[in-house]
């Protein structure tokens, strides 16, 4: 597995960086993150960049290779991510709402295949 080093943007030392520190494409995570999507399904990603002063970018990953191009080609040295898998979230007791949309007359079908 290669080793994933993001672009530098900035580095405010008075944040002590350190080599060992907990990193998001460490084999742990990665292996983690693989197994969610290889055998659970999709991923939830907040990622926060670094000093950014601003809310997290958030995405929705069901593939591997994207989310690491996505590490890749999105976030520099400092940014943190925070994956959960969706499928342990997203369920039907903790929906905030549910519901279909209306049609033109404002009537929503009492069944469906969905």
């Amino acid at each position: 597995m290669n080793e994933i080093r993001s672009k530098a943007r900035w580095r405010a030392e008075q944040d002590d960086w350190q080599p060992n520190g907990r990193k998001i494409a460490s084999a742990q995570n990665l292996n983690a993150i693989r197994d969610v999507l290889e055998n659970r399904g999709s991923i939830i990603v907040e990622h926060w960049l670094y000093r950014g002063a601003s809310a997290p970018e958030r995405k929705v990953f069901d593939d591997f290779e994207d989310f690491l191009d996505y590490l890749k080609a999105h976030t520099y040295g400092g940014d943190a991510i925070d994956v959960w898998s969706m499928h342990d979230l997203c369920t039907r007791q903790n929906r905030l709402a549910t519901g279909k949309v209306p049609d033109l007359d404002g009537c929503v079908p009492s069944h469906g295949a969905y």
